[in-house]
Parts: structure tokens; sequence; C-alpha cells
């Protein structure tokens, strides 16, 4: 082990859903630890390229890659998995962030689709198969090239955990069952796949974040109401789950599989 337990030299890094907010925080913080970062996003290259050149410096974009990619088609994964072994001969760590959000913010209130009175099934399929089956995918694909010692990261939700209070968003705000059903689920696939690859020496934990600021933009009743209910009485920023993300990359969680490790300023410790 490294003098620096956290330190992720020569380790190559997936990381599904990078450009988002979480993933470009997660980008950032595996990189200040030496490690090579190829994001998975479906974004076209060019938005991509924007994106990144605005967030990170040129020493930070010399060790990040970016592969289009759309996490639920099986075959673009296989390509890409292939073109990664090629150029870098192998994957230490695969972050599974992608992931379908109804988010909270002036302009995306019109929810009424995601009542389960009136369901929208094709809303539903959709958020499953990015949030659950993309995952589930890139364990498959990426997960079948990992050797001992290597770690996935899948992320849940704590609405995958606990349910969801209505009171708390503006009117016509409804958070959709599929999120809460497939982050839930992501939970359980952890827990499978840490014990199917557990004598393979591949650990497998979850990240659970609570609610995470997107620079203000929520809308100002639910934050008031959302931080009355935290211990620690606020939302959370996005670069305060860098250490978990760290920790689970890293050497100094070599003994942790299977693992559910929250961040949520202790919205479901009541």
């Amino acid at each position: 082990m490294p003098k620096d337990p956290f330190d992720l030299f020569g380790k190559v890094v997936i990381l599904t859903g990078g450009l988002g907010l979480l993933g470009r925080n997660y980008t950032r913080a595996l990189i200040s630890k030496n490690a090579k970062v190829i994001i998975l996003d479906i974004k076209e290259n060019g938005e991509a390229k924007q994106v990144l050149n605005a967030n990170l410096s040129k020493n930070e974009l010399v060790k990040c890659f970016y592969y289009q990619a759309d996490i639920t088609n099986q075959r673009v994964l296989i390509k890409i998995k292939k073109e990664i072994l090629n150029k870098f001969g192998k994957i230490d760590v695969l972050i599974n962030n992608a992931a379908l959000l109804a988010k909270v913010e002036k302009g995306i209130l019109s929810q009424s689709k995601n009542k389960i009175e009136n369901l929208d099934l094709d809303a539903w399929n959709r958020e499953m198969e990015v949030n659950l089956t993309g995952t589930l995918l890139c364990c498959k694909v990426f997960g079948a090239a990992m050797k001992k010692g290597a770690s996935i990261i899948n992320v849940s939700s704590v609405y995958g955990v606990v349910g969801p209070y209505p009171d708390i968003y503006p009117k016509g705000f409804v958070k959709p069952v599929s999120y809460s059903a497939s982050k839930g689920s992501i939970v359980a696939l952890t827990k499978y796949l840490a014990a199917y690859w557990g004598k393979k020496g591949v650990r497998v934990n979850c990240l659970v974040p609570g609610g995470i600021s997107n620079n203000g933009r929520e809308d100002k009743e639910f934050v008031k109401k959302y931080s009355a209910l935290v211990p620690l009485g606020r939302l959370g920023r996005a670069d305060e789950i860098n250490g978990v993300i760290l920790l689970l990359a890293s050497n100094a969680s070599s003994y942790m599989t299977g693992s559910l490790v929250t961040v949520d300023g202790g919205w479901t410790a009541q």
C-alpha cells in the first residue's frame, strides 16, 4: 500500500455521467489523486468538450478522456471497453453515476404524469432503463474485465433507502416512483455483486447521497422544508461527496465490499 492510502496513481477510472454536477466534482477529486479518468456521458463530443474545458484546468484535462455513450446500449459499452483496454490495458475503478433525475427547480415543477394514479409507463420504463439497467450493463461489461483489487462504486440515493416526504415539494411536483424503485434496486444489485465477485477480489460498494444543491437553482421553499428535516440543517454541496468517492476508489477501503455509505447530513438518521 502506498504511503498515501488514498493515492490513485496509475489507476484507470471509468465514470458514467461524468459531465453532470456530481460527475464534474468526482472527476476533479480523482485527478487530484493522480487517477486517469475516463468519462462516459450521453452528450455529443463538441458539447462535452465545452463542459470539460469550462470545468477543468489544462493540467487536469490531460488526465481526462471522453467517450460518448448511451449506457443502455450494451454493444456501445462493449466497443468502448475494447478501446479502453487497448489504450490503458486495464480498468481499476467503475463509478456508476449516470442517472435520470426529476429536479425541484423553477420551470421543472409540472410533474402530474409522475402521480401513481396516472403514471406514464414510458417515463417509468425510461428511468428504470437508464438508472438500473444502465448500471447493470456497465457492471456486466466493465466488471468482467476487472481484476483483484478493483472497485465498483454504484450511486444510489437516500430515496433508494427511505421514501420521500411529499409535503416538502412544491405544489404540482411529484417525485417519480421510478426514481425510488431504481435507486433501491441499485442497493440490492450492489449487495448481489459484492457477494458474486468477492472471490474474484473485486469490491462493490454503494454511495447513498442525500439532497445536493445545484448551485442554488432549487425552489427556495423546497430548500427551507428539506433543510428543516436534516440534522445538519441544509442541503449538501457537491464537493462534500468527493471524500467518499476517493475512499471507495482507493486502497484505503480494501476490506469494504457490499457496504452502503450514506452522505446525507443525517437525513436517514431520524
